[in-house]
Protein backbone atom coordinates (compact mmCIF):
# COMPACT_ATOMS: atom_id res chain seq x y z
CA UNK A 1 0.00 0.00 0.00
CA UNK A 2 0.94 3.71 -1.14
CA UNK A 3 -1.23 5.89 1.39
CA UNK A 4 -0.93 9.50 1.49
CA UNK A 5 -1.19 11.62 4.91
CA UNK A 6 -2.58 15.01 4.82
CA UNK A 7 -2.81 17.82 7.80
CA UNK A 8 -3.46 21.19 8.38
CA UNK A 9 -1.46 23.85 11.03
CA UNK A 10 -1.86 27.38 12.57
CA UNK A 11 -4.80 29.70 11.49
CA UNK A 12 -7.60 28.67 8.96
CA UNK A 13 -9.00 30.29 5.71
CA UNK A 14 -12.70 30.29 4.16
CA UNK A 15 -11.14 28.07 1.62
CA UNK A 16 -8.73 25.71 3.04
CA UNK A 17 -11.32 22.84 2.89
CA UNK A 18 -10.99 23.51 -1.06
CA UNK A 19 -7.43 22.75 -0.94
CA UNK A 20 -8.33 19.39 0.85
CA UNK A 21 -10.70 18.59 -1.67
CA UNK A 22 -8.37 19.04 -4.39
CA UNK A 23 -5.89 16.69 -3.05
CA UNK A 24 -9.01 14.02 -2.30
CA UNK A 25 -10.19 14.49 -5.95
CA UNK A 26 -6.58 13.38 -6.99
CA UNK A 27 -6.10 11.06 -4.37
CA UNK A 28 -9.51 9.00 -5.72
CA UNK A 29 -8.43 9.44 -9.34
CA UNK A 30 -4.50 8.46 -8.85
CA UNK A 31 -2.95 5.32 -9.33
CA UNK A 32 -0.21 5.04 -7.36
CA UNK A 33 -1.49 6.31 -4.38
CA UNK A 34 -3.98 3.68 -2.67
CA UNK A 35 -5.87 5.30 0.35
CA UNK A 36 -6.32 9.06 2.19
CA UNK A 37 -5.96 10.08 5.69
CA UNK A 38 -6.25 13.02 7.84
CA UNK A 39 -4.77 13.87 11.37
CA UNK A 40 -7.31 14.56 13.44
CA UNK A 41 -6.41 17.61 14.26
CA UNK A 42 -2.93 18.17 12.32
CA UNK A 43 -0.22 16.02 13.32
CA UNK A 44 -1.28 16.41 17.22
CA UNK A 45 -3.93 13.78 16.48
CA UNK A 46 -0.91 12.33 14.10
CA UNK A 47 0.59 11.49 17.64
CA UNK A 48 -2.47 10.46 19.15
CA UNK A 49 -3.28 7.67 16.52
CA UNK A 50 -6.21 9.85 15.55
CA UNK A 51 -6.46 9.63 11.91
CA UNK A 52 -10.01 9.58 9.55
CA UNK A 53 -10.10 8.05 5.67
CA UNK A 54 -11.41 10.15 3.18
CA UNK A 55 -10.37 8.39 0.29
CA UNK A 56 -14.39 7.40 -0.20
CA UNK A 57 -16.14 10.79 0.19
CA UNK A 58 -19.05 10.93 -2.54
CA UNK A 59 -19.16 13.97 -4.68
CA UNK A 60 -21.80 15.38 -2.47
CA UNK A 61 -19.58 15.40 0.14
CA UNK A 62 -16.96 16.99 -1.37
CA UNK A 63 -18.83 19.87 -3.09
CA UNK A 64 -20.18 20.39 0.73
CA UNK A 65 -16.88 20.64 2.10
CA UNK A 66 -15.80 22.71 -1.32
CA UNK A 67 -17.78 25.25 0.98
CA UNK A 68 -16.92 24.43 4.06
CA UNK A 69 -15.19 27.36 6.17
CA UNK A 70 -12.55 27.10 8.71
CA UNK A 71 -10.48 23.80 9.78
CA UNK A 72 -13.67 22.36 11.51
CA UNK A 73 -13.30 19.20 9.57
CA UNK A 74 -10.23 17.56 10.18
CA UNK A 75 -8.53 20.57 12.77
CA UNK A 76 -5.88 22.30 12.70
CA UNK A 77 -2.92 22.77 15.52
CA UNK A 78 -0.27 25.49 16.39
CA UNK A 79 2.40 22.87 17.88
CA UNK A 80 6.30 23.54 19.48
CA UNK A 81 9.26 22.52 17.42
CA UNK A 82 9.58 18.74 16.71
CA UNK A 83 12.26 17.08 18.56
CA UNK A 84 13.91 13.15 18.06
CA UNK A 85 11.00 12.03 20.18
CA UNK A 86 8.38 13.44 17.97
CA UNK A 87 10.22 12.11 14.76
CA UNK A 88 9.82 8.84 16.62
CA UNK A 89 6.43 9.03 17.01
CA UNK A 90 5.61 9.77 13.32
CA UNK A 91 7.86 7.38 12.10
CA UNK A 92 5.71 4.84 14.19
CA UNK A 93 2.21 6.31 12.74
CA UNK A 94 3.74 6.72 9.26
CA UNK A 95 4.61 2.88 9.05
CA UNK A 96 1.40 1.41 10.86
CA UNK A 97 -0.58 3.47 7.95
CA UNK A 98 2.03 2.43 5.19
CA UNK A 99 2.40 6.56 4.58
CA UNK A 100 4.53 6.93 1.58
CA UNK A 101 3.40 10.66 0.81
CA UNK A 102 2.83 14.23 3.60
CA UNK A 103 1.04 16.92 2.86
CA UNK A 104 1.01 19.60 5.21
CA UNK A 105 -1.33 22.73 4.67
CA UNK A 106 0.03 25.82 6.47
CA UNK A 107 2.15 29.12 6.77
CA UNK A 108 5.75 29.88 6.87
CA UNK A 109 6.23 27.63 10.03
CA UNK A 110 4.19 25.08 8.95
CA UNK A 111 6.58 25.04 5.91
CA UNK A 112 9.85 24.64 8.58
CA UNK A 113 8.29 22.07 10.30
CA UNK A 114 7.40 20.45 7.21
CA UNK A 115 11.03 20.53 6.11
CA UNK A 116 11.91 19.25 9.02
CA UNK A 117 9.97 16.26 8.93
CA UNK A 118 11.40 15.69 4.91
CA UNK A 119 15.13 15.87 5.96
CA UNK A 120 14.21 13.25 9.03
CA UNK A 121 12.68 10.87 6.42
CA UNK A 122 15.32 11.67 3.65
CA UNK A 123 13.22 10.56 0.81
CA UNK A 124 11.61 7.31 2.23
CA UNK A 125 8.41 9.67 2.30
CA UNK A 126 7.59 11.98 -0.55
CA UNK A 127 7.12 15.43 1.20
CA UNK A 128 5.51 18.62 0.28
CA UNK A 129 3.80 22.37 1.97
CA UNK A 130 0.49 23.56 0.68
CA UNK A 131 -0.50 27.09 1.31
CA UNK A 132 -3.02 28.82 3.53
CA UNK A 133 -3.20 32.32 5.49
CA UNK A 134 -5.31 35.17 5.04
CA UNK A 135 -2.13 37.37 6.59
CA UNK A 136 -0.66 37.21 2.94
CA UNK A 137 2.76 37.22 4.34
CA UNK A 138 4.04 33.85 3.12
CA UNK A 139 5.95 33.87 -0.03
CA UNK A 140 8.83 35.28 -1.32
CA UNK A 141 9.62 39.52 -1.48
CA UNK A 142 9.07 39.60 -5.29
CA UNK A 143 5.67 38.02 -5.42
CA UNK A 144 6.25 36.43 -8.56
CA UNK A 145 6.55 32.49 -6.87
CA UNK A 146 4.07 33.70 -4.32
CA UNK A 147 1.84 35.76 -5.61
CA UNK A 148 -0.72 35.36 -3.03
CA UNK A 149 -1.71 32.87 -0.68
CA UNK A 150 -5.00 31.34 -0.67
CA UNK A 151 -7.83 33.02 1.39
CA UNK A 152 -6.20 36.45 1.34
CA UNK A 153 -8.39 37.38 -1.79
CA UNK A 154 -11.69 36.21 0.11
CA UNK A 155 -10.24 38.61 3.41
CA UNK A 156 -10.00 41.86 1.05
CA UNK A 157 -13.75 41.33 0.07
CA UNK A 158 -14.52 40.74 3.46
CA UNK A 159 -13.01 43.88 4.60
CA UNK A 160 -14.10 46.25 1.99
CA UNK A 161 -17.84 45.12 3.14
CA UNK A 162 -17.11 45.79 6.75
CA UNK A 163 -15.24 49.56 5.75
CA UNK A 164 -18.59 49.88 3.62
CA UNK A 165 -20.42 48.92 6.95
CA UNK A 166 -18.36 50.75 9.14
CA UNK A 167 -18.18 54.09 6.95
CA UNK A 168 -22.31 53.73 7.04
CA UNK A 169 -22.41 53.82 10.75
CA UNK A 170 -19.79 56.67 11.17
CA UNK A 171 -22.01 58.82 8.80
CA UNK A 172 -24.79 57.94 10.81
CA UNK A 173 -23.37 58.02 14.23
CA UNK A 174 -20.47 60.42 13.76
CA UNK A 175 -21.99 63.02 16.26
CA UNK A 176 -21.53 60.91 19.44
CA UNK A 177 -18.61 58.44 18.12
CA UNK A 178 -16.71 60.42 15.98
CA UNK A 179 -14.10 57.54 15.13
CA UNK A 180 -14.59 53.93 14.30
CA UNK A 181 -11.74 51.95 14.65
CA UNK A 182 -11.49 48.77 13.01
CA UNK A 183 -8.60 45.89 13.37
CA UNK A 184 -7.38 43.25 11.45
CA UNK A 185 -5.27 40.44 11.35
CA UNK A 186 -1.62 41.02 10.60
CA UNK A 187 0.92 40.18 13.82
CA UNK A 188 3.77 42.10 11.77
CA UNK A 189 2.60 42.80 8.30
CA UNK A 190 0.08 45.48 7.09
CA UNK A 191 -1.61 43.16 3.69
CA UNK A 192 -4.94 42.92 5.80
CA UNK A 193 -5.08 46.12 6.86
CA UNK A 194 -3.82 47.63 2.72
CA UNK A 195 -7.32 45.91 1.65
CA UNK A 196 -9.61 48.21 3.66
CA UNK A 197 -8.32 50.49 0.73
CA UNK A 198 -10.36 48.65 -1.48
CA UNK A 199 -13.39 50.15 -0.64
CA UNK A 200 -12.50 53.66 -0.97
CA UNK A 201 -10.19 53.23 -4.31
CA UNK A 202 -10.86 56.96 -5.33
CA UNK A 203 -9.92 58.00 -1.64
CA UNK A 204 -13.27 59.66 -0.80
CA UNK A 205 -13.95 58.75 3.35
CA UNK A 206 -12.08 60.11 5.99
CA UNK A 207 -10.29 56.52 6.32
CA UNK A 208 -6.70 55.99 8.28
CA UNK A 209 -4.59 53.27 7.72
CA UNK A 210 -2.29 51.99 10.24
CA UNK A 211 -0.11 49.59 9.12
CA UNK A 212 2.86 47.83 10.82
CA UNK A 213 5.55 48.50 7.99
CA UNK A 214 4.37 52.40 8.69
CA UNK A 215 4.86 52.49 12.51
CA UNK A 216 4.54 55.89 14.06
CA UNK A 217 4.62 57.02 17.30
CA UNK A 218 1.46 57.36 19.25
CA UNK A 219 1.49 60.85 19.25
CA UNK A 220 1.49 61.18 15.56
CA UNK A 221 -0.91 58.65 15.39
CA UNK A 222 -3.47 60.82 17.04
CA UNK A 223 -2.63 63.88 15.00
CA UNK A 224 -4.06 62.60 12.23
CA UNK A 225 -6.99 61.42 13.55
CA UNK A 226 -7.44 64.65 15.14
CA UNK A 227 -6.94 66.50 11.44
CA UNK A 228 -9.69 64.17 9.62
CA UNK A 229 -11.72 64.57 12.86
CA UNK A 230 -11.31 68.61 12.23
CA UNK A 231 -11.81 68.75 8.72
CA UNK A 232 -14.21 65.52 8.18
CA UNK A 233 -15.83 65.42 11.06
CA UNK A 234 -15.54 61.92 11.59
CA UNK A 235 -12.90 59.08 10.91
CA UNK A 236 -12.49 55.59 10.26
CA UNK A 237 -9.28 54.08 11.39
CA UNK A 238 -8.46 50.77 9.87
CA UNK A 239 -4.87 48.98 11.75
CA UNK A 240 -3.23 45.61 12.48
CA UNK A 241 -3.40 43.83 15.75
CA UNK A 242 0.64 44.19 15.56
CA UNK A 243 0.32 47.45 14.86
CA UNK A 244 2.14 49.16 18.54
CA UNK A 245 0.06 51.84 20.67
CA UNK A 246 1.29 49.98 23.95
CA UNK A 247 1.84 46.63 25.43
CA UNK A 248 -0.94 44.55 25.11
CA UNK A 249 0.14 42.00 27.31
CA UNK A 250 1.61 39.35 25.06
CA UNK A 251 0.82 35.77 25.24
CA UNK A 252 2.79 33.68 22.76
CA UNK A 253 1.75 30.03 21.47
CA UNK A 254 3.52 26.93 21.50
CA UNK A 255 6.09 28.05 18.50
CA UNK A 256 6.36 31.24 20.02
CA UNK A 257 4.17 33.66 17.82
CA UNK A 258 2.04 36.08 19.71
CA UNK A 259 -1.35 35.20 20.04
CA UNK A 260 -3.15 39.02 19.92
CA UNK A 261 -6.47 37.44 20.22
CA UNK A 262 -5.76 35.63 23.42
CA UNK A 263 -3.47 39.00 25.03
CA UNK A 264 -4.14 40.76 27.92
CA UNK A 265 -5.46 43.58 25.78
CA UNK A 266 -5.81 44.76 21.98
CA UNK A 267 -4.33 47.17 19.77
CA UNK A 268 -7.80 48.69 18.82
CA UNK A 269 -8.75 49.00 22.73
CA UNK A 270 -5.15 50.64 23.60
CA UNK A 271 -6.17 53.21 20.71
CA UNK A 272 -9.92 53.63 21.31
CA UNK A 273 -8.21 54.37 25.28
CA UNK A 274 -5.85 56.90 23.90
CA UNK A 275 -8.49 58.82 21.59
CA UNK A 276 -10.98 59.01 24.45
CA UNK A 277 -8.12 60.40 26.80
CA UNK A 278 -7.82 63.44 24.08
CA UNK A 279 -11.22 64.00 23.94
CA UNK A 280 -12.56 62.08 20.88
CA UNK A 281 -14.90 59.91 21.57
CA UNK A 282 -14.64 56.21 19.73
CA UNK A 283 -15.66 53.14 19.22
CA UNK A 284 -13.81 49.59 18.76
CA UNK A 285 -14.57 47.11 16.28
CA UNK A 286 -12.54 43.32 16.21
CA UNK A 287 -13.91 41.21 14.44
CA UNK A 288 -11.25 38.53 15.53
CA UNK A 289 -12.02 35.16 13.77
CA UNK A 290 -14.80 36.29 11.95
CA UNK A 291 -12.26 37.82 8.96
CA UNK A 292 -11.03 34.22 8.40
CA UNK A 293 -13.85 32.12 8.47
CA UNK A 294 -17.42 34.16 7.26
CA UNK A 295 -18.00 32.20 4.00
CA UNK A 296 -20.60 34.62 3.05
CA UNK A 297 -17.59 37.24 1.40
CA UNK A 298 -15.64 34.19 -0.42
CA UNK A 299 -14.90 34.92 -3.55
CA UNK A 300 -15.28 31.72 -6.31
CA UNK A 301 -11.80 31.94 -7.88
CA UNK A 302 -10.31 31.80 -4.75
CA UNK A 303 -11.75 28.54 -4.15
CA UNK A 304 -10.87 27.48 -7.37
CA UNK A 305 -7.36 27.95 -6.80
CA UNK A 306 -6.83 26.77 -3.89
CA UNK A 307 -8.66 23.56 -5.13
CA UNK A 308 -6.40 23.59 -8.05
CA UNK A 309 -3.51 24.10 -5.92
CA UNK A 310 -4.60 20.43 -3.29
CA UNK A 311 -4.35 18.85 -7.28
CA UNK A 312 -1.16 20.48 -8.71
CA UNK A 313 0.66 18.98 -4.90
CA UNK A 314 -0.63 15.21 -5.43
CA UNK A 315 0.22 15.18 -9.35
CA UNK A 316 3.42 16.35 -8.74
CA UNK A 317 4.46 13.76 -5.81
CA UNK A 318 2.81 10.72 -8.40
CA UNK A 319 5.30 12.28 -10.63
CA UNK A 320 8.15 11.47 -8.24
CA UNK A 321 8.49 15.26 -7.35
CA UNK A 322 9.13 15.85 -3.45
CA UNK A 323 10.48 18.96 -1.04
CA UNK A 324 8.49 21.42 -2.53
CA UNK A 325 5.96 24.56 -2.01
CA UNK A 326 2.33 24.18 -4.21
CA UNK A 327 1.73 27.74 -4.79
CA UNK A 328 0.10 30.55 -7.06
CA UNK A 329 2.60 32.55 -8.66
CA UNK A 330 3.28 35.16 -10.99
CA UNK A 331 4.84 36.65 -14.43
CA UNK A 332 6.38 40.36 -14.31
CA UNK A 333 3.17 41.76 -15.14
CA UNK A 334 1.05 40.00 -12.99
CA UNK A 335 -0.45 37.17 -15.23
CA UNK A 336 -1.07 34.43 -12.64
CA UNK A 337 0.17 30.83 -12.96
CA UNK A 338 0.16 27.71 -10.88
CA UNK A 339 3.79 26.31 -10.08
CA UNK A 340 5.97 24.30 -7.27
CA UNK A 341 9.13 26.17 -5.44
CA UNK A 342 11.45 23.89 -4.35
CA UNK A 343 12.51 23.76 -0.81
CA UNK A 344 15.96 24.57 -1.58
CA UNK A 345 14.36 28.10 -2.88
CA UNK A 346 12.61 28.92 0.25
CA UNK A 347 14.93 30.22 2.85
CA UNK A 348 12.60 32.75 4.53
CA UNK A 349 9.35 33.57 3.71
CA UNK A 350 8.14 35.63 5.87
CA UNK A 351 7.70 38.85 3.84
CA UNK A 352 6.40 42.15 4.92
CA UNK A 353 4.40 45.07 3.14
CA UNK A 354 7.48 46.03 0.22
CA UNK A 355 8.15 49.92 0.78
CA UNK A 356 6.43 51.12 -2.82
CA UNK A 357 3.13 50.19 -1.80
CA UNK A 358 2.95 52.73 0.87
CA UNK A 359 2.10 56.07 0.62
CA UNK A 360 4.76 58.49 1.80
CA UNK A 361 3.89 60.79 4.25
CA UNK A 362 0.90 59.06 4.68
CA UNK A 363 -1.27 56.91 6.65
CA UNK A 364 -1.96 55.26 3.34
CA UNK A 365 -1.04 52.66 0.35
CA UNK A 366 -0.32 53.72 -2.91
CA UNK A 367 -1.75 53.07 -6.12
CA UNK A 368 0.88 50.18 -6.60
CA UNK A 369 -0.77 47.99 -4.11
CA UNK A 370 -4.33 49.19 -5.46
CA UNK A 371 -2.90 47.32 -8.88
CA UNK A 372 -2.11 44.27 -7.38
CA UNK A 373 -4.72 44.23 -5.01
CA UNK A 374 -7.15 44.60 -8.26
CA UNK A 375 -5.13 41.47 -9.76
CA UNK A 376 -5.87 39.59 -6.32
CA UNK A 377 -9.71 40.14 -6.92
CA UNK A 378 -9.38 39.16 -10.36
CA UNK A 379 -13.00 39.19 -11.69
CA UNK A 380 -14.49 40.24 -8.21
CA UNK A 381 -16.99 37.39 -7.99
CA UNK A 382 -18.83 37.20 -5.28
CA UNK A 383 -20.95 33.73 -4.01
CA UNK A 384 -23.80 34.38 -1.78
CA UNK A 385 -22.97 31.23 0.39
CA UNK A 386 -24.72 32.05 3.11
CA UNK A 387 -28.35 31.03 2.05
CA UNK A 388 -26.70 28.25 0.18
CA UNK A 389 -25.01 26.43 2.44
CA UNK A 390 -25.62 28.04 5.94
CA UNK A 391 -25.83 24.51 8.54
CA UNK A 392 -25.07 21.80 5.60
CA UNK A 393 -21.20 22.19 5.85
CA UNK A 394 -19.57 19.40 6.36
CA UNK A 395 -18.38 17.79 9.71
CA UNK A 396 -15.71 15.20 10.41
CA UNK A 397 -17.96 13.38 12.47
CA UNK A 398 -20.34 12.34 9.36
CA UNK A 399 -17.09 10.32 8.41
CA UNK A 400 -17.41 7.05 10.66
CA UNK A 401 -13.66 5.21 9.26
CA UNK A 402 -11.24 6.34 12.10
Amino acid sequence: MNNLLITMSGGTTTVINATLVGVIKSVKASKSIDRLYAGVPGLLGVFDDSLIDLTDLSVSQLERLRYTPSSGFIGATRLKYLDDYDFKRLETIFDKYQIKYFLNIGGNGTIKQTMSISAYFKGSVKVASLPKTVDNDLGDKEFEKVFFTPGYPSCINYWIHKVNMLNQENLGAHSHDRVLIGQTFGRKTGFITAAARMADIDRNLPLILLLPENQRPIAEVLAEIDRKVTSNKRAVVIMSEGYHIDDVGEIRDYSGQVMYGSSKSTAVQLLVNACLEKGIQSRGFNPTVDQRSEMIFTLEHDLTYAESLGKLAVDNLEQGNSEFLASIGSTADYEILETIIPYSEIKDFSRIMPDHWLEPNSFDVSDGYIAYARKVLADFTRINLGQQYFHKFLLSDEILIK
